[in-house]
Formats: C-alpha cells, structure tokens, sequence
C-alpha cells in the first residue's frame, strides 16, 4: 500500500484529500499544515510520497519539497495547488516535485498524477502550463529512470558545471549533490561524469 503525508494548511480540504486517498485504498501516515512540519513529518515516518499544497504559512512549499528531495531522493512529491501559473510551476519542478495538479482537479487525475509519480515519470496536470520543456533543458522525458531532480543535474553537469556550482545554482550542499551525480551516472550506465555529460548532450541535440 502507498504511504502519504498530506500537506496543507487549510484543514477542510487537507481532511477531504485523506478521506479520498483513504477510500483509494492509500494509507496515510500523516499530515502537515506548514512547510516546516511538513519536513519533520517525513523524516519521522519516510513515506512513499507527499501532497504538498505550496501556500503554506511559513516555508512555502517550493522550499519543503526541495528539502524533502534533498534529504530522501526516493520520497516523491506532487504538488497539489490553486497555483497555475508558469513560475510556480517551474520552481516546483526545479525543486524536485515529480507532479504538478490544481486543486480543482478531479479525483482520478490525482490519483493518477501520484501513480505516474511513483513510476518515475514527470506529469503536468490538465491546465497546467510547461514552462521550459523544449527550452534546452534535459528533463525525465530526455532521460528515462530519472528524477526531476536527477535531470535537472545532469543537464548542468552537461553544461560543464562541477558540484559547487551546480549545489549554488539549486541550493543544495556540495555533498548532497555528489550523492545525486553518482545516482546519474549508475542510472545512465555512464563511466564517469564526462561520459554522462556526452550523454546528456546528444539527447538534447537530438530534440533540436
């Protein structure tokens, strides 16, 4: 069964999104209502997966998802929001979330937005803009098995960046983005990080 935390700051449609994913047969291990408890909630219960609302009262959520992928690769996120415009969506994907749906979605697109996330994939809700995808940047469609967040590194490793720059450039520490590199390089079936920055650029080549 999946394992979700739920985050949200208004309590009305935080317990509506529990019931739903319950009666969908998801266990739901917990719940947050700010950025800051979202963080220390799933670090005490590692879940498979978590709503994030990116409202919330003190670290937005954009800020807890990056922190969340920073500390657990394998924790996916979905963005559940009012948001629909294309920065809010760009910084959701840049921060790692693997999904982006709007609040006014159906049931069974964010069900489905959660099984796509869980397999990997990148998946843009019903109106929903995409902003960057065929702007240069690598992303999981160039990329199969990758995370947004594995993308998004090893389209800069592509570009010639080493790990301090790359850490500064997405506000992770030199450390975490070592571990992310080497994730890259096993994923991609690369000797090194040149032989993957080759890689990386004639898929992008490719796509013109």
């Amino acid at each position: 069964m999946i394992r979700v935390v739920v985050v949200d700051d208004h309590p009305v449609f935080r317990k509506g999104l529990v019931a739903l994913l319950r009666a969908s047969d998801v266990e739901v291990v917990g719940e947050a209502e700010s950025g800051t408890e979202a963080i220390e909630v799933v670090r005490d219960v590692a879940p498979d997966l978590v709503l994030m609302d990116l409202g919330l009262p003190d670290a937005s959520g954009i800020v807890a998802t990056e922190r969340i992928v920073a500390e657990s690769p394998d924790v996916r996120v979905v963005v559940i929001t009012l948001f629909d415009d294309e920065q809010s969506v760009r910084a959701a994907f840049e921060a790692g979330a693997s999904a982006y749906v709007l609040k006014r979605s159906p049931p069974d697109q964010i069900i489905a937005a959660m099984d796509a996330a869980l397999s990997g994939a990148l998946w843009v809700g019903a109106g929903v803009p995409r902003p960057g995808f065929g702007q240069g940047a690598a992303t999981t469609a160039d990329l199969p098995g990758l995370t947004p967040r594995e993308a998004a590194i090893a389209d800069l490793m592509s570009r010639g960046l080493g790990n301090p720059v790359i850490a500064e450039r997405l506000g992770l520490s030199p450390k975490t983005v070592a571990n992310y590199v080497s994730l890259v390089l096993v994923k991609l079936g690369a000797e090194d990080r040149h032989d993957a920055a080759r890689m990386v650029r004639a898929l992008r080549e490719q796509r013109g």
